[in-house]
């Protein structure tokens, strides 16, 4: 009880330092716990799976493209005996479907599944039933239940499917605390229809000692996707991935954006160094104040260990002063937390609810960090004789070499993330400011078409789907604001996969490939600067090939003329009278994704019309409000769907670059409070520093010293710290920035200018905290200086 109220004592005879040490550890504390917040949902997705590491999904891997999908060829239950599984599940996620109730049409991501999928993944049940009991029964999130419903019981409602097919709602399904991979409105049965537009995913939970490695050893053997005998030479093999990592395996991220999401390690790295920098900071910040706190008790220590105080009793007292500071430093930075939540959860784009993991890192601050910084402390002061620590309450130089230590540790990491800060914005710029080759302005990109993505439907209803694409068709030909348009199953940004193809002389190159009509280069004003389109009346349903320069680059042509490309599957141009597809045109290169992917080598297989869903709208420059409004009465009146979703190309491209506006302006954020944790660190070290100088700078100013004389003789030391912590800077800065971009095919240069600003700013800064220092100790009367020392 004596040693707490000494401590209290303490701490409230330096409140000037007691202050500045808990802001800058608070302001420390505040952003490492959003950051770990941040960093553990990200690390905890979908573990509301039974066991994440044990259930598994099968990654095809098919002509270059990845994805998540099932055993293609039925002979490969051999590999997949049937002894060693647990539970089977599988999913087919429909992202663009849509449900009926009356005559309102709503937009909806259906799942369609069974019930051991549930087996697999638990979800709150807020009411009825988590059960598929027959072929119409179906399940609603509670959000989307919200929307259909309002605050009437969802459960025993009647929905009508895209198919005409009525289900009952049994049950209501809430969201699981974690963040989850996959997301979804409504599931049906699986044994609603057995003809789904989508390809179906397989989800295997095995038994306890199945050896998956073996297993994938003998998935990793390519096999062919159809018996020899069909001619198709197409090869694929596949490999079990455990639900933990399909999240984080963007090699299978497919088209479904809102239904599956995913991270990258590389950006959950930057946040880990970005939480490390700050914490380094905000604990050399704490101990350097702490240790200039503590040199006024000097003398104290020294005549405690000259009457027998033992180390334990030092490091009990430096350890409960450390705890009573770093807890109401604790207590503060979750204020700040609570203040800050709305622009916190805008910046990360995540809505953070309170879990069992907030309380434990508090926990462990509390517990571990008192013991962290009080270390050198008591090291410092056990092991010094006490006729030093008697004399350091006088002098105080024997610890400048430590501070300084400390304070250009604190500097280098500042300088580290302010450089990395305008780095990361000169990034972005580059990526926001670069042309990416194609209009993007006033291109509308929307799904018009509210078709069931159920194969299963008789002749009539076939009939009356053409019929409503054909009167769709025919209203947007109308539209007076409408310069051209084109329905296909992707926008520009997205569809494109990749395959093989040979040159005349049979070369192998992997292309992309996207399908076409000539509205789509007239769209998005993509330039053919070689050849031109022939008549394509009788071009087929791949019409003709147009390549782009890099596609033409990587067949080995430097000339569509005489150029020719064939399908390495000899199935595919079976029936084909000349394999060898001469290539008609060449076309511009142009970004279709993140700028540091660089341009695809891409080959368009162009025809005079196509079908599909998604329809990329070119209007006349400032009339897209007029467009939106004709889009969504002409929805309205060949669907009946009030729920007309559209977005706008331009802010889809900046979307793709989300990321990298978020780590600009996190970096700029956090940089700023680190420059406010270093210039709280200079401030409290200064002070000290400064008054133990003030019967010398006294002495100076009764022999003629002016305030310019001073400015320099008290700057010198804090000059060469910065300095030196800006030189070690920008070697680490460089190399950080190196291994983050070193994939990138489109980077910023690593140019002077981001170091020289960096280095004005902080200098400036901290110099403008000494300089207030320095003129308030010029402005003391040297008489009254003299008398109190």
């Amino acid at each position: 009880m004596k040693t707490l109220k000494y401590a209290w004592r303490f701490l409230i005879r330096s409140k000037s330092y007691t202050i500045i040490n808990l802001l800058g550890l608070a302001f420390s504390l505040a952003c490492c716990i959003i950051l770990l917040r941040y960093i553990h949902r990200e690390l905890t997705v979908d573990t509301h799976c039974i066991d994440r590491e044990q259930v598994y999904g099968v990654k095809l891997e098919l002509d270059g493209n990845s994805y998540l999908g099932a055993v293609i060829n039925n002979s490969d239950t051999a590999v997949i005996d049937q002894r060693y599984i647990s539970r089977y599940s599988r999913i087919i996620p429909l992202e663009k479907d849509y449900v009926s109730i009356e005559s309102n049409r709503y937009q909806a991501r259906i799942l369609v599944t069974d019930n051991v999928f549930f087996q697999l993944f638990r979800y709150p049940l807020v009411q009825g039933n988590i059960a598929l009991r027959s072929p119409q029964s179906a399940l609603i999130m509670e959000t989307f239940a919200r929307k259909l419903f309002g605050k009437e019981n969802p459960v025993g409602k009647v929905i009508r499917c895209s198919n005409g097919k009525d289900v009952t709602i049994e049950g209501v399904l809430g969201d699981p605390e974690n963040k989850t991979f996959m997301q979804f409105d409504i599931v049906l049965s699986a044994a609603l229809s057995d003809n789904w537009e989508r390809m179906g995913m397989e989800l295997y939970s095995f038994m306890p000692g199945t050896d998956i490695e073996r297993l994938n050893k003998a998935a990793s053997v390519s096999r062919y996707v159809r018996p020899q005998e069909t001619g198709d030479t197409r090869m694929y093999r596949f490999s079990f991935v455990p639900v933990k990592q399909f999240y984080w395996e963007n090699s299978i991220a497919n088209e479904n954006k809102q239904m599956f999401f995913t991270g990258t390690y590389s950006h959950l790295a930057i946040m880990a160094g970005l939480c490390l920098l700050i914490l380094l900071t905000g604990i050399l910040n704490f101990v350097n104040i702490y240790l200039v706190a503590m040199l006024r008790r000097g003398k104290e220590y020294g005549v405690k260990k000259v009457f027998g105080a033992r180390g334990k009793e030092l490091f009990i007292q430096i350890w409960t002063e450390s705890t009573l500071l770093i807890s109401a430093a604790l207590l503060v930075a979750w204020l700040i937390i609570e203040v800050s939540t709305v622009p916190v959860e805008h910046l990360l784009n995540y809505n953070f609810n309170y879990t069992a993991f907030d309380w434990k890192v508090s926990l462990a601050v509390f517990l571990l960090l008192p013991l962290l910084t009080s270390i050198y402390p008591f090291v410092k002061y056990n092991y010094a004789s006490p006729i030093l620590s008697i004399r350091s309450i006088n002098t105080g130089n024997k610890s400048v070499r430590s501070r300084l230590l400390f304070l250009g540790v604190q500097y280098l990491l500042t300088f580290l993330l302010v450089v990395l800060s305008f780095y990361f914005n000169e990034q972005l710029r580059l990526l926001l400011n670069t042309d990416p080759g194609f209009r993007t302005k006033d291109i509308i990109i929307t799904n018009l078409v509210y078709e069931s993505q159920d194969l299963n439907y008789s002749e009539e209803r076939a009939r009356q789907r053409q019929e409503r694409v054909e009167a769709l068709d025919n209203e947007l030909a109308t539209c007076p604001y409408i310069e051209d348009w084109e329905a296909s199953y992707a926008d520009i940004l997205k569809g494109d996969y990749s395959s093989s193809f040979l040159n005349d002389r049979g070369k192998k190159a992997t292309l992309n490939v996207r399908f076409a009509t000539p509205h789509f280069f007239n769209i998005y004003n993509i330039k053919m600067v070689e050849g031109s389109l022939p008549d394509l009346k009788d071009a087929g349903f791949l019409g003709v090939v147009v390549a782009n320069r890099a596609a033409l680059k990587a067949l080995n042509y430097t000339s569509c003329q005489g150029a020719g490309i064939t399908e390495e599957n000899s199935y595919i141009i079976r029936d084909r009278k000349n394999p060898l597809q001469p290539i008609v045109a060449v076309v511009d290169d142009y970004y279709g994704g993140h700028l540091s992917q660089g341009q695809k080598p891409t080959i368009f297989f162009v025809s005079s019309q196509m079908s599909g869903d998604v329809y990329q709208i070119a209007c006349v420059p400032g009339k897209k409000k007029e467009v939106v409004d004709f889009l969504r009465k002409a929805e309205l009146k060949i669907y009946g769907s009030e729920d007309f979703e559209y977005s706008f190309l331009e802010d889809s491209v900046k979307e793709i670059y989300a990321k990298d506006r978020q780590i600009a302006t996190i970096y700029s954020v956090f940089a700023c409070i680190a420059i406010i944790i270093a210039c709280l660190g200079l401030f409290g070290i200064s002070l000290f520093d400064i008054r133990q100088r003030y019967r010398e700078i006294a002495i100076r100013k009764v022999n003629g010293a002016l305030l310019k004389d001073l400015y320099p003789l008290l700057f010198r030391k804090y000059i060469a710290v910065l300095s030196i912590a800006f030189l070690l800077a920008i070697p680490l800065a460089y190399y950080i920035i190196h291994e983050y971009t070193k994939d990138f095919i489109v980077k910023t240069p690593v140019s002077a200018g981001i170091f020289i600003i960096g280095l004005v700013v902080v200098v400036l800064i901290s110099l403008g905290t000494l300089c207030w220092q320095v003129y308030r100790a010029a402005k003391v009367n040297p008489a009254e200086i003299m008398k109190t020392e």
